[in-house]
């Protein structure tokens, strides 16, 4: 007599994908259509993701020479195209409301362009913990 010990190990983990399945897709499926409704009371334009604003990375993303530069690691190139599609001063204006000195909110927004881009800004330098601190 032959036993197919996997048999039972298979079934197994079939119900466990059709379980994992159904506790993501039908929360973003009910979310979505909520959403597309208009009967959400979310409100996406104060979500961040990683401190950016949710509709700043959507900026980002339909951005074909900034999305390459990051995917690439090129920092230089990052920067200067989020400097001239106005990135820095739109989340400057996310976050200025919570944090009205404007050389804390400065280092703020760097310290989230560091954390999420590995670039430093010209007046700032990375201290052991790191953390931006001014050069001066």
């Amino acid at each position: 007599m032959y036993v197919d010990y996997d048999y039972a190990n298979n079934n197994n983990q079939a119900k466990m994908a059709i379980a994992l399945y159904l506790t993501t897709a039908i929360p973003l499926i009910v979310g979505s259509l909520l959403l597309i409704s208009g009967r959400s009371q979310i409100n996406m334009n104060r979500w961040t993701i990683r401190g950016v604003p949710v509709p700043i990375i959507l900026e980002f993303l339909k951005d074909e020479t900034a999305r390459k530069a990051y995917f690439q690691g090129n920092k230089n190139l990052l920067h200067d195209r989020l400097d001239e599609m106005g990135v820095e001063e739109k989340v400057k204006d996310f976050y200025r409301e919570q944090i009205p000195n404007e050389y804390a909110l400065d280092r703020h927004i760097h310290q989230i362009f560091y954390n999420n881009t590995g670039y430093v800004g010209k007046a700032y330098k990375v201290n052991s913990q790191g953390n931006l601190v001014n050069k001066n």
